[in-house]
C-alpha cells in the first residue's frame, strides 16, 4: 500500500531530524577536548541549548500558526544544521555557547513545526501517525549514533559531522518542498494577528496531561542519561557491551512506537496506557533490583537482567508520549504547534527538576536506588490514562 507523500514525507522528516541533530553526541569528547573543558563545565556550555530550547518552545508555536509549518521547517533546519556543523570547529568557549543557545531555539522550533506538521497529516487522514513518526525519530537517532561509532577514529570529526548535517538538510530542504501542498498552512484571520502579543496571558496547562507525559517520558531520559553508566560501573561490565542495555531499550521504543496502531485498533488506547505504564515499569524495577544483588556473585545475569528490564520498559513506555500529546491536542482549542510548545514548556521545565532529582539520589545513595524513580514513575502514568480517552478530533 502507498502512502500518500503528506504522511510518507512527515515520517521521513522525523527520521532526518533524529539522525541530524544526534549525530555528533558520540563525538562529544573530541568537541569538549576542541573547548579545552572538563566534563562540568562542558555540561553546563551545553546546557545553554535548553534555555534556547525553552525559550522557543514558548513563541514558535504561535509563529507556526501564523506563518504556516513550511516557513518554520525550512528556516529551523538550516539553523540547526548549520550551527551543529560549526560547533565542531569552534574553540572559542563564548561563540559556542552562544551557537549552542541558537541551535536549541532552532532544534526546538523544528521539533514544534514537524509534530504540527504530523498533527495535522493525522486530522487530515483519521489516522494515529504522532507515535510511528516518534518511532522514526528514534530509529535515525539509533542509526546516527552506530554510525558514529564506527567513524570515530577513522573520519575526521569536522568530516563527519559538516557532510552529515549538510545532507541532512538538503534531504529535509527536498522533503518539505515535495510536501508543501499538503503543509500547515499561514493562518490569516484578522482575530488572530495579535496572538503573538498575548503568548503569556493564553499560556494554559493541563495539568493531568503534562504529569501523565511527564512521568511517561522519564525512563527514557534517565536511561539515555545513566544505564550505560550503570552497566559499566555498577555491573562492571566491560565498555564494548556496556551499551548493549541501552540499544535493547532504544530498539524496543522503536518497535514499540512502529507497531502501536496495530494494538490501538483493537484495544481503547487508555487501557494500552496502563499496560504499558504499569508492565513496563514493573519490569524495568523488578530488572534493576535483580541485576543489583546479582551484580557480584553472578554478572552475568545481573546484565541479562537489566538488559530484559529496559526491553520491556521500552515497550511500556514507547508510545506515552506521542499518545499524550494526542491527548493535549483534542483537549485544547489552541492550534497544534501551540499545543506542542506550551507541552513542550511545562515538560522541559519539570524534567529538569525530575533529572536534578535523580542525578543527587544518584550522588548521596547509589545509582541502582536513583534509577527506581523513573520506574516508580512509570508505573504512575496509570493513574492518569482517563486523559488519553479518545473523542472526536478537532474540526480541520
Amino acid at each position: 500500500m502507498t502512502i500518500p507523500n503528506g504522511k510518507r514525507n512527515v515520517f521521513a522528516l522525523f527520521f532526518l531530524f533524529g539522525f541530524s541533530t544526534m549525530g555528533w553526541v558520540a563525538r562529544f569528547p573530541e568537541v569538549k577536548a576542541n573547548l579545552h573543558l572538563s566534563n562540568g563545565e562542558f555540561g553546563t556550555v551545553m546546557s545553554s541549548g535548553s534555555v534556547g530550547g525553552v525559550i522557543s518552545l514558548l513563541i514558535v508555536g504561535h509563529v507556526v500558526h501564523r506563518y504556516g509549518t513550511t516557513f518554520v521547517m525550512v528556516l529551523s533546519s538550516l539553523g540547526f544544521t548549520f550551527l551543529t556543523g560549526l560547533m565542531v570547529h569552534l574553540t572559542s568557549v563564548p561563540i559556542f555557547l552562544m551557537s549552542s543557545f541558537l541551535a536549541g531555539v532552532c532544534v526546538a522550533a523544528f521539533h514544534i513545526s514537524v509534530n504540527a506538521q504530523a498533527l495535522h497529516e493525522q486530522e487530515r487522514s483519521g489516522e494515529v501517525l504522532v507515535p510511528k513518526a516518534a518511532g522514526l525519530w528514534s530509529l535515525g537517532a539509533l542509526l546516527t549514533l552506530l554510525l558514529s561509532g564506527l567513524v570515530t577514529g577513522r573520519v575526521p570529526l569536522v568530516w563527519h559531522i559538516d557532510l552529515l548535517e549538510g545532507f541532512s538538510f538538503l534531504a529535509m530542504l527536498f522533503l518539505i518542498r515535495q510536501m508543501q501542498p499538503f503543509s500547515l498552512q499561514p493562518n490569516k484571520s484578522r482575530s488572530d494577528q495579535n496572538s503573538f502579543t498575548k503568548i503569556f496571558r493564553n499560556f494554559h496547562v493541563n495539568w493531568p496531561i503534562s504529569i501523565g507525559m511527564l512521568m511517561g517520558i522519564q525512563l527514557e531520559f534517565s536511561s539515555g542519561d545513566w544505564a550505560t553508566i550503570y552497566t559499566k560501573e555498577d555491573l562492571k561490565i566491560n565498555a564494548g557491551l556496556a551499551t548493549i542495555p541501552y540499544i535493547c531499550f532504544i530498539l524496543a521504543m522503536i518497535i514499540g512506537r512502529l507497531t502501536i496502531h496495530r494494538f490501538s485498533g483493537r484495544n481503547p488506547i487508555e487501557k494500552l496506557v496502563r499496560i504499558g505504564g504499569i508492565t513496563g515499569g514493573s519490569a524495568f524495577i523488578v530488572g534493576l533490583t535483580l541485576s543489583h544483588f546479582l551484580r557480584t556473585n553472578h554478572p552475568l545475569l545481573a546484565f541479562l537482567s537489566v538488559s530484559v528490564g529496559l526491553l520491556i520498559g521500552g515497550f511500556g513506555s514507547s508510545f506515552l508520549g506521542p499518545i499524550f500529546l494526542n491527548a493535549a491536542n483534542r483537549a485544547s482549542d489552541s492550534p497544534g504547534g501551540v499545543v506542542v510548545g506550551q507541552l513542550g514548556v511545562v515538560n522541559n521545565i519539570l524534567t529538569f527538576l525530575v533529572k536534578a532529582i535523580v542525578a543527587w539520589t544518584a550522588q548521596w545513595l547509589s545509582l541502582s536506588v536513583a534509577l527506581l524513580i523513573p520506574g516508580f514513575m512509570l508505573i504512575g502514568v496509570s493513574l492518569f490514562s482517563r486523559v488519553t480517552v479518545e473523542e472526536q478530533p478537532k474540526p480541520l
